[in-house]
């Protein structure tokens, strides 16, 4: 596995754990969140809708050691973005709820779908600067996947 099929592979895995849970949009419905790889797409036009509700999968950084017996280790950050116009400035909740969702699954069951594995070392933030209507947070994860190595470099 390669680190962008890992990226694609979170993307559905971060769909599947949200699947059923409805967040507010800007124009007052309740829709399923947006699941996007390492960017917002960009609008082409100011009629296009927002994006909001929506958790981008970022791929951030990897590394691999080289020794015989290592891994591929990737680190993903998930940003997250919700739509909260109410007045008592409560989107934050959204935030964490699917914050607490994506750690959850992934300490519950660290295997995704036979081709990676969580590493640990959940790290999540909050935005903390007042955005108001919109609330922001991310979460920071590592995945193990296999390396490649040269057959005759170990022998």
């Amino acid at each position: 596995m390669t680190p962008l099929e890992l990226q694609d592979e979170l993307v559905e895995e971060m769909g599947r754990i949200l699947d059923g849970y409805t967040y507010r949009s800007p124009d007052g419905r309740r829709v399923p969140i947006n699941v996007f790889a390492q960017n917002l797409p960009i609008n082409e036009s100011d009629d296009e809708d927002d994006p909001v509700p929506y958790i981008i999968v970022r791929l951030d950084s990897g590394e691999d050691d080289g020794s015989r017996d290592s891994f591929n280790t990737v680190s993903i950050v998930a940003i997250i973005g919700i739509w909260d116009d109410a007045l008592d400035c409560q989107g934050h909740r959204d935030v964490m709820n699917i914050v607490q969702k994506i750690y959850d699954r992934f300490h519950e069951d660290p295997d995704l779908n036979r081709k990676a594995a969580y590493a640990g070392g959940f790290k999540w933030a909050i935005q903390d600067e007042d955005c108001h209507p919109y609330s922001f947070g991310a979460c920071h994860m590592r995945f193990h996947i296999a390396a490649i190595r040269r057959e005759d470099f170990f022998a």
